[in-house]
């Protein structure tokens, strides 16, 4: 990855950190704290964040749910095997010490941009679908997830204690929110977003005979 965003608080070092990537084939561009990155940084590129009081994870939090995700990489002086294995947990997908060359920084990144590259596609649709689903009310998601376990507004209603028309008005107005066309177009937003994850499909009565099939709906 050609641009590679410097997020450190402290300007000589994030100078220098600049100065070793400008001497190798990647793009610098600094950053002074995570909220600048957020605000003024692309989607296209790395993110090399300076791992003081928790940044890296921090950078990762934010990020999970941005469609603008990029892969997070933490360095810091000295380094513990603590500090790198929190920063791994929470979503970084390399650590480095500083100082570090350009030729180990070429190295590592090199060594995992191939796993980077093939999960990045699948993480930032994930990213996408819930950022979506965040502007749902909690009714709405409770519908939405109803439509793959239920499929009917009858079943749904019976389900969710309220009125067929009721349980329309949620399906039209998710639709809305998600600028979709149509329930299978939401149920694949919803799956990619992983919120089926939680869902008992096992423990549901003969009124899941008539729910939407999800192969045929989502394939």
């Amino acid at each position: 990855m050609d641009v590679i965003f410097v997020i450190d608080s402290q300007a000589d070092r994030r100078a220098e950190v600049c100065r070793v990537l400008l001497a190798g084939d990647s793009h610098a561009e600094p950053f002074e704290t995570i909220q600048e990155f957020l605000t003024f940084s692309s989607s296209e590129g790395m993110a090399l964040v300076y791992d003081e009081n928790g940044s890296a994870a921090a950078l990762c939090a934010k990020l999970r749910n941005n469609p603008r995700l990029v892969p997070v990489v933490g360095y810091r002086e000295k380094p513990t095997l603590e500090d790198a294995v929190a920063a791994m947990q929470s979503g970084t997908v390399s650590y480095l010490a500083w100082p570090f060359s350009t030729e180990t920084f070429a190295a590592e990144i090199g060594r995992i941009e191939p796993l980077v590259r093939a999960d990045l596609g699948t993480r930032r649709r994930t990213a996408k679908a819930r950022a979506l689903l965040s502007g749902l009310t909690a009714r709405e998601k409770e519908v939405l997830v109803s439509l793959i376990t239920h499929g009917t507004n009858k079943a749904i209603a019976k389900r969710l204690d309220i009125s067929p028309r009721t349980v329309e008005k949620y399906r039209a107005a998710i639709l809305v929110r998600l600028g979709v066309a149509n329930s299978a177009q939401a149920i694949r937003i919803a799956v990619e977003s992983g919120a089926f994850g939680d869902v008992d499909f096992s423990d549901e009565t003969d009124e899941a005979d008539n729910a939407i099939p999800a192969d045929g709906l989502i394939g």
